[in-house]
């Protein structure tokens, strides 16, 4: 128990969830803003955010699991021909591993991720440009990903991570043009990055070896495409969406050995929304055309599909229920093995979500249950975090994140990693 108290003694000085497993847990659409009075200049703003977060594991004898300082660093500079640089940097450092004799996971102790670095112009008032790594949003969903699908996450501490962390940037191109009440995108996929997974000696693999890799290269040939057609009317939003591109699913070759990433398929995918007063009404479906499982040698057409509901006639909050069906087509038993995370034929994951501000808005509580089963047999997670505002620029935040254990083996096996967890954040 003495990291418990130097955890709980440091941050009183402070101030005080891929398609597999968590990768959704806390999954949210909205783009997060920050806005500094004092950091605009006449052709750019930098801004950012410095955190220092803490987390303590109440479930095995690691006690203090993270102590991390990250730096997040966003940057826009707007040239007088109107073109127009976007950038943000992240960065990290985890004195865990300076405290104690640990074993460091790769990737772990230390990392700095340029996640977003695009030029973007306007080549006419209905035509824009732009090009580099970015993020893309896809969908309607605040929890489960279904037609979203562009970029990888950082899965590797499943439902721990920041939202605005979740998402990892990615090298494209694209091309929007408006009319009427529409918005198309054509976009070039140039790199295929993918999601970033729990790695050996970590909380949530801490046994398994990690597995040789192979991924395809960032080449003319290996360049997806997506087109998207999203429109905001009277009542309701409606997305069409279609890529064909590596998805986020590796598999096994050479006697289970290599996980292989190039598991290209094409989808199709529609996302639709309706306001009912204090109701919104929400559905997604995409349709993919071939997946590749381990154990079996033959591609399978896969068919997701969400509603969800969200009411918002809570004085400052919300709350919504979301479920999701994966059905995997010409299904074979042979799916059902580890490597393919357990996958049944036809795979159900809920999410409920609750959020309300207390104190005029300085006092933010949110509240996720994410399960997968009809019933919830199969284990998930419920996460119940708050966030205070000191000042415009100081906030601490804090909650509790519980693992629940379920008839599937993979998700089963997170259930020993509930953790008390706390952050203090300094807007700059």
């Amino acid at each position: 128990m003495k990291w418990a108290v130097i955890s709980a003694a440091l941050i009183l000085s402070l101030g005080v969830y891929a398609e597999d497993g968590f990768d959704d847990d806390g999954f949210d659409d909205e783009n997060i803003e920050v806005v500094v009075d004092n950091a605009q200049t006449a052709k750019g703003i930098l801004y950012g955010s410095i955190d220092i977060e803490a987390h303590h594991n109440i479930s095995n004898d690691k006690d203090l699991s993270s102590l991390k300082t990250l730096v997040d660093v966003i940057g826009e500079y707007k040239f007088d021909n109107g073109v127009k640089v976007n950038g943000n940097l992240k960065g990290y450092h985890d004195f865990v591993y300076d405290l104690e004799n640990r074993t460091i996971p790769n990737g772990y102790e230390n990392e700095i991720n340029l996640n977003e670095l695009n030029i973007e112009l306007e080549i006419s008032p209905n035509l824009d440009f732009k090009t580099g790594r970015q993020i893309v949003v896809w969908g309607k969903s605040d929890s489960i990903r279904i037609t979203d699908i562009l970029n990888p996450l950082d899965n590797r501490t499943p439902g721990l991570v920041d939202i605005k962390n979740l998402r990892l940037g990615r090298t494209m191109s694209k091309l929007d043009y408006y009319f009427d009440n529409l918005n198309l995108s054509v976009i070039a996929l140039h790199e295929n990055r993918f999601t970033k997974n729990s790695m050996q000696y970590s909380d949530f693999k801490p046994t398994e070896a990690n597995k040789s890799t192979s991924k395809p290269k960032d080449s003319l040939g290996n360049t997806g495409v997506a087109l998207s057609l999203t429109g905001a009317f009277s009542g309701y939003d409606l997305g069409l969406y279609f890529a064909d591109t590596y998805i986020d699913k590796p598999y096994l070759v050479e006697s289970n050995t290599i996980l292989k990433y190039d598991n290209k398929s094409k989808m199709l995918g529609v996302a639709y929304n309706k306001a009912m007063g204090s109701y919104l009404l929400k559905t997604e479906i995409a349709h993919f055309d071939q997946v590749k499982y381990n154990g079996v040698s033959d591609a399978k057409a896969r068919t997701d599909a969400l509603l969800g509901v969200e009411y918002s006639g809570i004085t400052d909050g919300s709350i919504s229920y979301e479920v999701a069906v994966r059905k995997i087509h010409k299904y074979s038993s042979a799916i059902n093995i580890k490597s393919n995370g357990y996958k049944p034929e036809e795979e159900i994951q809920q999410a409920l979500r609750f959020n309300q501000s207390y104190l005029n808005q300085a006092l933010d509580l949110s509240a996720v249950l994410s399960l997968f089963g009809d019933h919830g047999q199969d284990g998930g997670s419920a996460r119940v975090s708050l966030d205070y505002a000191l000042d415009d620029q100081t906030s601490i935040s804090g909650g509790v994140i519980d693992y629940i254990g379920g008839d599937n083996l993979t998700i089963n096996a997170y259930k020993d990693n509930d953790r008390i967890f706390a952050k203090v954040s300094y807007l700059f």
